[in-house]
Order: structure tokens, then sequence, then C-alpha cells
């Protein structure tokens, strides 16, 4: 099948600089082409979302249709709502809001993730967008997982292969990341990199906590993107990948 490419990124909510940095982004976003893209930190700009933007900015671009499910999650501090959402080349054939806050200890910030099915060359294929809490309990994150992978064994079809991606805000040897890797998924980033990979903070990054994981999908590339303090702050990810099939 033809490779397929999907990419993340922390939007950073809203800022001064948003109609220069959001163009910027959809420039650089549309030399890439994603067939899917997660993004988190996504605000409700007057009567649309900042991935409704997003997409309009990708077709200008682009010359193609693109797709936005928003899933509002919380009010940022009293400021204004946001949320996890997902852009797509492909329609959706189903989409899902899965709740990621009924877990032993309550998160900062209510959670949840915007999950999509699309088809892609008669292969069923699962994508999520994800933002979890940044308690600084890192068991929060790992429960917040649990209930998301309560909700794709639910949802998704039995011969679906499955995609997360987003801002985890934990690190490779988290229980988050642990919990991941003893389902099936695979750290795909680590598949084709040795590096540290650093994705935040953008201006002197020192950790890596923005991923995308994988199940039943070979792994082509892997890189980080958007790597302008100016765009957010934090870098982007992006993959090239086939379904095993």
């Amino acid at each position: 099948m033809a490779v397929l490419r999907v990419c993340t990124l922390n939007l950073h909510g809203k800022q001064e600089n948003d109609d220069i940095r959001f163009s910027r982004i959809a420039d650089l976003l549309s030399e890439l082409e994603p067939d899917l893209c997660a993004l988190q930190e996504v605000v409700v700009d007057g009567e649309r979302t900042t991935a409704g933007r997003l997409a309009e900015l990708l077709e200008e671009r682009t010359g193609e249709e693109y797709y936005p499910y928003f899933v509002e999650t919380h009010l940022f501090y009293e400021k204004y709502p946001e949320g996890v959402a997902v852009l797509s080349r492909h329609p959706f054939r189903s989409t899902w809001a899965a709740d990621l806050n009924d877990i032993p200890i309550p998160p900062l910030l209510p959670r949840k993730a915007a999950i999509v099915e699309v088809d892609v060359e008669g292969n069923s294929l699962i994508f999520a967008s994800v933002h979890l809490d940044h308690h600084e309990n890192p068991l929060v994150r790992k429960f917040q997982a649990e209930k998301l992978l309560e909700a794709l064994d639910k949802l998704s079809p039995k011969d679906a292969a499955v995609l997360l991606a987003g801002d985890f805000n934990d690190t490779e040897d988290s229980p988050v990341v642990g919990l991941l890797q003893e389902r099936g998924f695979v750290d795909a980033y680590r598949v084709i990199n040795d590096d540290p990979g650093f994705t935040f903070p953008a201006e002197g990054p020192k950790m890596r906590i923005d991923y995308v994981f994988v199940k039943d999908l070979e792994v082509l590339s892997v890189k980080r993107i958007l790597m302008d303090k100016g765009l957010s702050d934090h870098f982007g990810v992006y993959l090239e990948f086939e379904v095993k099939r």
C-alpha cells in the first residue's frame, strides 16, 4: 500500500502572534502533506477552532481537503475552551471522544482523547490525539492511558491498525510509556532513532514528551519537525509508515 504520513504538534494554546505562527505552521506542514495530524492545546477561536483554522490554511496551500475533529476537554484556567483535535485528508468513518477523567488520582485539568477511524485503501486505521495531564504524579498519566486503552478495546474494529499521537507529558522511562509498550504499542521514534529526540521546551529542549505510538504498522521514518521556538513551546513529530497487512 502507499506510504502514509502522520504528525503531532502541541499548538501552545492562544498566543499574540497567532496569525504569523499559524501561517508558518501551515507552510511547513503543507510541504509534508500529512494524511493525519494530532493537535493538542487547540482552542476555540471565535466561531471555529484553531484546528479548523489550520485545516483551512492547509487546504489553501495543498489544494487537498482536510477534515477537522475537535474534542473540548476543559476551560483553560478560566480563559478559553481548550481541547485536542485530529486533522485528516481522509473522511472520517467514525469519531469518538474518550473520557480520561474517572481515575483514582484526579487530573489537574479534565482530559479527553479525540479518536477517529478512517479507511485507507480498504484498511481500517484508528488514530487518537492525546494530551495527558501534567500532574506531578506519573501514575495519573498511566491511569489515563488505561482508560484510553479500554475505550479503544471497545471502539476499535478487530482488524484496525492503531496510532496514538500527542503530548504525553512524560519521558521514556515513565509508567505510561511502559504500559503502552506492555500492551503492544511501539514508540515509533525509537524504532528509527537512537538520539535523545528532545521535544520540549522548544527554547532549549531537555526532554522528549511528544510521541507517536503504533501497533501493527511498519515504521519507515520518523523525525522531529517545526523546530522553531516561535511556532510552539513543543517540537512536532512526523512519521511515515505502512500498514502490516
